[in-house]
Parts: structure tokens; C-alpha cells; sequence
């Protein structure tokens, strides 16, 4: 079982409760965080973003399947979640993982690139050498480039005209993370995808 299906296998297992990733980088860890947001989301899960564990049950009349995420490299924190007995996926550093990868089902990211170009190939079935150098060199762009991608149904990537906006798109994808996990006021949040959503459009008129 590969990386990816782990991830897959964590989203639809009732009985994993624990998934602890070895991040490598913020921008590594994005990618994963992409992957598990998409699975979440064909299975109706709910996903909370926490920079720590919230003791209080959620009083959720409808019952909602709810998955933990933390993004942290605090060892503190992460033990926290790895002794909750909430279901959470934790992104961490390698020493943090280290410690604790066998208390839990785990996913060492130090071969991410294996993981992207499975995703591309395999997953997406697409069979293109300049999207996969992309996301190998910029791991956290997959969700907003490989999506204009796929709207575009174009045959070859332009490479040069996205890494002119890699730092751009990366922040805004910070900035959302970080404006869930800080449970900010749901406009906020809204206004930042909103702000992410207009310059996709943009770019998919200048591309």
C-alpha cells in the first residue's frame, strides 16, 4: 500500500484513528493535505483545522463524520492528538514522526515525488512531463494548477507562465489554512477563497 492509498484507506477506515505524516516541508505537506481534503470530501466528511485539541465533544445533532486536522511540529501538540480519542490526521516534521510513527498509522513524505507523479499518472491518468517537474518542484501547487488544467483541457502545460505566480498562490493557500485552523470568522475565509477563485479565472483567460 502506497502512500496515497494509506491516505485513502485512513478516510474510509472507521477503525484508523490516528494518521500521523511526515510533512518534510510546508509546502510538501500541502500536497498531502490536498489528497486527504479530496478523499474527505467524496466521503462527506467534515474536517476541522485545530492548532490544539478542543476537549469538548461537538454537539452535532445530525452526526457528522468529523476528522481532526492538525498542521503543527510542536511536540506537545502533536502528542495531544495522537492521545485524543478524536480521529485525526497530524502533519508534522521528521523528528516528531520519527518518535512517534509506530504508535500510529503512518505516511513518510520524504518520497513525495513517487507520491505526485502515482497521483498525476495513475489517479488523474495524466501523462504530462512538464506538469509533473512542476509539482515535484512546487509541490503545494497542485490544487489550483491542476485544476485550471482540467478546465482547460489543454495538451501541453505552460510551465513558464505558472512559476511566474508560485509564491502568490502559495500564500493564499496559507492564508486559508491558517484563517481555518484559527476558526476565524467564516467571511474571512470566504472573502481569501473568493480572492483565490477570481485569480484562477484571470489566469484562465491569459493562459
Amino acid at each position: 500500500m502506497n502512500n496515497l492509498e494509506k491516505i485513502k484507506d485512513f478516510v474510509e477506515n472507521e477503525s484508523k484513528t490516528k494518521l500521523l505524516v511526515n510533512k518534510v516541508s510546508e509546502e510538501v505537506g500541502l500536497f498531502y493535505l490536498y489528497i486527504f481534503e479530496n478523499y474527505s470530501k467524496k466521503k462527506n466528511i467534515k474536517l476541522t483545522y485545530q492548532d490544539k485539541i478542543i476537549k469538548e465533544e461537538p454537539n452535532d445533532l445530525f452526526l457528522d463524520k468529523i476528522i481532526n486536522v492538525c498542521f503543527s511540529n510542536n511536540r506537545k501538540v502533536v502528542e495531544d492528538f495522537l492521545n485524543s480519542n478524536t480521529k485525526c490526521l497530524i502533519l508534522t516534521d521528521y523528528k516528531n514522526y520519527k518518535t512517534y510513527f509506530r504508535s500510529s498509522y503512518s505516511v513518510n513524505g520524504y518520497n513525495y515525488q513517487k507520491d505526485i507523479e502515482y497521483y498525476l499518472r495513475k489517479i488523474m491518468k495524466i501523462d504530462d512531463s512538464g506538469m509533473l517537474d512542476l509539482f515535484v518542484s512546487s509541490p503545494y501547487l497542485i490544487y489550483s494548477e491542476l485544476s485550471k488544467y482540467i478546465i482547460n483541457q489543454t495538451d501541453s502545460f505552460k510551465e513558464n507562465k505558472i512559476k511566474e505566480n508560485i509564491n502568490f498562490i502559495f500564500d493564499i493557500r496559507k492564508d486559508i489554512y491558517e484563517l481555518r485552523r484559527n476558526q476565524s470568522d467564516a467571511k474571512k475565509i470566504y472573502n481569501k477563497i473568493k480572492e483565490e477563485v477570481k485569480y484562477k479565472k484571470f489566469n484562465f483567460l491569459t493562459l
